[in-house]
């Protein structure tokens, strides 16, 4: 009998028989079997199929094979089943035009004038088509055209910014003349693309080139059509043609003639700018008094908005000239108005608005030394131009000396006009000296146009003493005004044209 202390074996242990144990390795080792009779059966029949081998190694052999047995029998070769038809590569798409991308209109402008200057033609014409790449071909023959004719672009700092019209920014090239001094601009509009920068939307080249045009290429019968009024939109599935970059003036258009006025009035030539105006609407004083405005307070166009068209219509336009000086340290503007009988006549400039750059002059003016603007309301109407003087003097005010000089140039340019000069003093003193006083301070005035050349029998003086003052000699509580009284202290200058 057997010690109750032994222990039990192990499958009494777990309460078990070793039956189940066997019965699962029987069923393994007999699965094996099974898979290694049928895997080898598998593996001999491929190796007797030595184009099935070949495939394995090499795809296109096999498929050659086939081809060829497919030629033998006449039949059209099939493609390899584990080999999927040949396709063409999908087309490269063409490369991307020339990127410009310019932070300033004036810095595209710049470019362009660099480009035809070195003979790149090809860049330019890109330059100018860099918003319709379709137009960059027309555009290298138009600048080629122009360099074959003659025509020699500026430099680049006589890029010109022009201003603003309607959303664009007009920005000038100038090119000078074949055999000639003489400049002529092309215009160019610009926008602003958030991608590109500033691109050309569009260009207008002056009559003056408008043989160049011939050289590009002719319009699309699509593109005529288009532009006819009453024809037919575009076929569907079709693309609208694109409008035309180059152009040819048809006439002075409203910001480059009032761009070519102010810019005579900068230069102070009183001669040139009065072409541009209609004498029945403007009066003589005014133009004058704006020449020395602008010499005086050293005016210069406003670099970053020079001019803004406010009103574009066909025959009438208003343009607002922003001008700047750094003597005065101010901004300051003024208002042009523009009008034509019709589309076929010229402009002519029939309103002048100077109520701030003369208000913002006066206000500045002491810091020059110029206490007052030339030019006044005249207590019996109309406009005059005003030379002041120091107390009690009849002397010149070295601002006057200008002044004048503007004025004896105007007389010398046609001995038939007459001007005529009005001495004025302030209310102190006594009436007789006072007449005598403002005598003293027109004949002062007159002699000086005569030293510059101005017959006497064309100018005319008058003492009116304290008769007509311009501003209050007295404040409104009765004690005295000093600076009214200064307004009064003048020579007063009626152009009788």
């Amino acid at each position: 009998m057997q010690s109750s202390s032994r222990p039990l074996p192990v499958r009494f242990a777990y309460g078990g028989s070793l039956v189940p144990v066997l019965i699962v390795v029987a069923a393994l080792a007999l699965s094996t079997v099974i898979f290694f009779l049928f895997t080898k059966k598998k593996m001999i029949g491929q190796e007797s199929d030595p184009a099935t081998t070949a495939g394995e190694v090499n795809p296109s052999s096999a498929s050659a094979k086939t081809t060829a047995d497919a030629a033998k029998a006449g039949a059209p070769a099939a493609p390899s089943p584990t080999t999927p038809a040949k396709t063409d590569p999908p087309p490269v798409p063409p490369s991307a035009p020339t990127a410009f991308a310019f932070a300033r209109p004036l810095d595209l402008g710049r470019q362009l004038v660099r480009s035809l200057t070195a003979g790149d033609f090809a860049s330019a014409g890109r330059l100018a088509a860099a918003a319709d790449a379709v137009q960059s071909d027309s555009a290298t023959m138009l600048f080629q055209k122009l360099a074959e004719m003659g025509y020699k672009p500026g430099t680049e700092d006589q890029v010109e910014l022009l201003g603003l019209v309607e959303n664009r920014t007009r920005i000038a090239i100038p090119f000078i003349k074949p055999g000639t001094n003489e400049t002529v601009r092309i215009q160019l509009d610009l926008e602003r693309d958030e991608r590109m920068g500033w691109k050309i939307a569009k260009a207008t080249l002056p009559k003056a080139m408008s043989s160049a045009i011939v050289a590009m290429p002719a319009t699309s019968a699509a593109s005529v059509a288009a532009g006819t009024p009453g024809a037919p939109p575009p076929a569907p599935g079709t693309l609208a043609p694109m409008k035309q970059l180059f152009s040819v003036e048809d006439g002075t258009d409203a910001l480059a003639f009032a761009s070519d006025f102010v810019r005579h009035l900068l230069k102070h030539d009183f001669i040139a700018a009065r072409t541009f105006v209609d004498d029945k609407k403007v009066p003589v004083e005014r133009l004058v008094g704006l020449c020395i405005v602008f010499e005086e307070g050293q005016y210069a166009l406003n670099p970053g908005k020079p001019l803004i068209i406010t009103i574009a219509n066909p025959e009438v336009s208003w343009v607002i000239a922003q001008v700047q000086s750094e003597a005065l340290q101010q901004n300051t503007e003024f208002g042009v108005e523009l009008k034509r009988a019709d589309i076929a006549q010229p402009w002519k400039i029939v309103g002048l608005n100077l109520s701030d750059i003369l208000g913002s002059f006066a206000k500045s003016a002491s810091k020059l030394g110029v206490p007052y603007t030339p030019i006044v309301k005249n207590p019996k109407g109309g406009e005059s131009l005003a030379l002041y003087f120091e107390y009690d003097r009849a002397e010149l005010h070295p601002r006057a000396q200008k002044q004048i000089e503007v004025i004896a140039a105007l007389m010398k340019a046609d001995p038939s006009k007459k001007l005529r000069i009005a001495g004025h003093t302030d209310e102190k003193g006594e009436d007789h000296y006072n007449i005598n006083l403002s005598r003293n301070r027109a004949e002062t005035v007159k002699k000086q146009l005569v030293a510059l050349g101005v017959p006497a029998t064309q100018v005319e003086t008058a003492g009116m003493g304290k008769a007509q003052p311009l501003s209050p000699n007295k404040k409104s509580d009765g004690t005295d005004d000093p600076e009214g009284r200064s307004h009064n202290r003048r020579a007063e200058i009626y152009l009788d044209f």
